[in-house]
């Protein structure tokens, strides 16, 4: 529920709603290079992404921005709990600070180099 309440707060906010499309379009088309020899029209995928019945994309490059999509959706509701996780965390005193959450939650992500970790960093 938390998380579809967050969907329409973007939908309805036209800053975050382009900067989630562009976030999109960015990720199918890196994707895309990186999979397929042949190239995918850029102005295509932004076209598919404002309408899905528009565009001269083929069949399968609207089946493969649909999976990146949903990627994308699903990578920030993940960043969205845990940004909340962390903070919730911090309020009651279970972690001191974001660096000691990711050490617990996100091993893989690590702490930077310089040992200075900022509040987003690793979220």
């Amino acid at each position: 529920m938390l998380m579809q309440e967050l969907s329409n707060i973007i939908r309805q906010d036209p800053i975050l709603y382009a900067m989630i499309t562009t976030d999109k379009r960015k990720y199918i088309m890196d994707t895309w290079c990186c999979t397929y020899a042949e190239p995918i029209d850029e102005d295509a995928v932004a076209l598919f992404l404002c309408d899905a019945n528009r565009g001269n994309l083929t069949e399968e490059q609207k089946a493969f921005a649909k999976e990146r999509c949903a990627e994308i959706e699903r990578s920030h509701q993940n960043a969205i709990y845990r940004v909340f996780h962390c903070n919730e965390m911090m309020r009651q005193k279970l972690v001191p600070g974001p660096a000691e959450y990711s050490r617990i939650f996100l091993p893989a992500g690590g702490i930077p180099e310089h040992g200075i970790i900022t509040p987003c960093n690793g979220l």
